[in-house]
């Protein structure tokens, strides 16, 4: 069995990197992951002052350490609990949320060859902002193809534009990077931030596949639901 001060000592180099925004994998090792016979739940939210961790119902089970000075907490999972959600408490408010690093993968086998082999005759209904309800859930899902990408996060308002925040999930075979973000709905505003493969960072990036767009002076994607009725 692991203990928390443990699982920190064996990732500083990790949360470092994370809270750089130079960490590749987030996926890795935030959520929820197997370590020594524990679960461990680790969530990096840098501006939150205290994280909670809360059951479907809304009772709080444990109170999260903060692992990192820069936001990055950890909590060893309660026995027997399946499904959880994050409460923040920020400046004496609180806000409940579900956690994206808790959520598979929304892109099957099929989906991700023919998208790597660029046959995929629907690539416009699988890349870019898809609204969708993953695990019962409501939210979007985001994907965009950057092959030579080292780090590719997705940032709005929704995450005061923090690129460290929403780290994409890569699929190594062919260049994709997404995530299901929950509670991002109709008309939020978002961009892609990238590192090239030498780390560095890119100019932020609208959306290729994207269905709407800010009009001049901005410039940001905007999640759209059509609401057109085909004929």
């Amino acid at each position: 069995m692991t203990t928390i001060a443990t699982d920190t000592k064996r990732n500083r180099d990790v949360y470092a990197a994370l809270v750089s925004g130079r960490h590749g994998d987030p996926f890795g090792v935030l959520g929820v992951h197997q370590v020594d016979g524990s679960r461990v739940i680790r969530t990096l939210q840098p501006q939150a002052e205290r994280v909670e961790i809360i059951d479907n119902q809304g009772s709080a089970l444990v109170e999260m350490e903060r692992v990192h000075p820069d936001g990055i907490f950890a909590a060893l999972m309660p026995a027997r609990l399946r499904h959880y959600r994050l409460r923040l408490t920020t400046g004496g408010h609180t806000v409940d949320i579900e956690d994206p690093y808790r959520f598979p993968t929304t892109l099957g086998d099929l989906d991700l060859y023919l998208l790597g082999e660029g046959s995929d005759k629907q690539i416009y209904a699988k890349l870019g902002a898809q609204l969708r309800a993953v695990l019962g859930v409501s939210g979007t899902r985001f994907a965009v193809w950057a092959p030579n990408a080292s780090r590719v996060s997705v940032i709005g308002d929704f995450n005061d534009w923090d690129g460290r925040r929403h780290g994409m999930r890569l699929h190594p075979g062919n260049g994709l990077w997404e995530i299901f973000i929950p509670g991002i709905g109709d008309g939020e505003k978002y961009k892609f931030e990238l590192l090239d493969r030498n780390g560095r960072l890119l100019p932020l990036k609208n959306d290729p596949f994207g269905h709407y767009h800010e009009p001049p002076p901005g410039n940001a994607s905007i999640v759209f639901a059509s609401k057109y009725q085909w004929s």
